[in-house]
């Protein structure tokens, strides 16, 4: 592909308001007349071919769209319009540029190629074509980026929307390799079996794009190849995700963590319990639940309003956060109801020194606009494999221990019994 292209194919702002003049009515030729008739804001001025019998004429006659056999004629009948070469010969070009400038002229070459785009996007981008047409889209519209590469994934094009997701200007990376945006591509393979396998040219892949500062950010590529005159091109579509992914973050975060505490949810404490469990039984390093219910919660709340409750909870779990291992999963599953995964025992009785000390943070006095609160924990305690061999029957272990605390007295400890 030549040096215009880039001018001419991705950088079209007056196609979009100039009439067009199809030069060529074969099969090309043809194609163009129907995506610029079903865009009625880019009216098609007429189209050439010394053919009258041409298919492209005959659909031009019934649409009642003016039809030439003879290129300067219809140049000077027309006057200022852009002018769509979908022939081989690029003298046709040349004849163009002198009546409506090389700005206005898409060669046969660059035709072919305009083309091959335009019908690729057709079926990748659907939630385009709902708006306005698939032409007008890409030309003016697209926010997708737009690159062209060789066969080796060298830089031929990129369109502005390019520029704005990665930062580089187009000379930038004209003759660049696209592993340099897309480290992860794998373009720089020697071996074109490997190299074919690694680009998934006919894929949807969801890559990590590095921004000319060098901040990595995510990205959605989609990668076509195409064949012109016997060479290989490949034609990619490039979207930031970034927005996206966020969103899917923040989904997230709603879906497994609970949004008082930031602690992991009901939903995301079984999961951690199942894998603990099946890391237990790989490592035959026990682990303990500890099943934690706050004793004078109830009367913070009746006494000083939800508001205070609220604070007491998040005080609550950063004093459980901070005096357990990082290895360790504290959870809240609702209410005053905490749980904690104490994972890798490799000594039993560290459980009784942990338990223990959580009693005892628990139990100092929490402030919160000039009160002073004091609440207690009791605590149920199951082991695995010990005391059940199933996540639902270590959960109701420690929790019939934990009730078994309370009925002695609170703000204490007990441990299940073995099945």
């Amino acid at each position: 592909m030549d040096t215009q292209l880039t001018n001419n194919l991705l950088q079209l702002d007056n196609v979009h308001t100039d009439p067009v003049l199809i030069v060529g009515a074969g099969l090309g030729g043809t194609a163009m007349l129907d995506i610029f008739s079903e865009d009625t804001l880019t009216p098609v001025a007429g189209i050439v071919d010394n053919n009258p019998h041409a298919i492209g004429i005959q659909n031009a006659k019934k649409r009642r769209i003016p039809v030439f056999n003879d290129l300067k004629e219809a140049l000077e009948t027309l006057g200022t319009c852009s002018v769509f070469n979908m022939t081989n010969n690029e003298e046709v070009s040349d004849v163009a540029a002198q009546y409506v400038g090389t700005g206005r002229v898409i060669g046969g070459q660059e035709a072919k190629i305009f083309w091959d785009i335009i019908s690729r996007l057709k079926l990748m981008k659907h939630e385009l074509q709902e708006n306005q047409t698939r032409l007008k889209a890409v030309i003016h519209n697209v926010k997708e980026g737009i690159i062209t590469m060789d066969a080796d994934g060298y830089i031929e094009n990129i369109n502005p929307a390019m520029e704005q997701i990665f930062g580089y200007a187009q000379q930038e990376l004209k003759g660049e390799n696209l592993s340099k945006l897309i480290p992860s591509i794998g373009f720089s393979m020697p071996d074109a079996t490997q190299h074919k396998e690694a680009i998934n040219p006919q894929g949807c892949q969801e890559l990590t794009g590095i921004y000319k500062s060098g901040t990595q950010f995510p990205i959605e590529l989609n990668l076509s190849e195409m064949r012109l005159n016997g060479k290989t091109h490949f034609v990619g579509i490039v979207r930031d995700i970034s927005e996206r992914k966020e969103a899917e973050e923040r989904m997230l975060q709603l879906a497994l963590y609970d949004q008082l505490t930031q602690l992991p949810n009901r939903t995301l404490f079984y999961e951690r319990l199942s894998f603990s469990i099946k890391q237990s039984k790989r490592s035959k390093e026990p682990l303990a639940l500890l099943f934690i219910d706050l004793d004078g919660f109830k009367a913070v709340n009746d006494n000083f309003g939800h508001l205070a409750g609220d604070q007491l909870l998040v005080e609550v779990s950063k004093r459980l956060l901070h005096n357990t291992r990082d290895s360790d999963v504290v959870a809240r599953l609702g209410g005053d109801e905490f749980v904690i995964i104490l994972n890798h025992l490799k000594d039993l009785h560290y459980i009784e020194h942990i338990t223990h000390k959580l009693i005892q943070v628990l139990g100092k006095p929490m402030q919160f606009q000039g009160h002073t609160f004091h609440v207690g924990a009791s605590i149920g305690i199951s082991v695995y494999p010990k005391h059940a061999h199933d996540i639902n029957t270590l959960i109701q272990q420690a929790d019939s221990a934990m009730y078994q605390a309370k009925k002695a007295g609170k703000n204490r400890y007990y441990f299940a019994q073995e099945d």
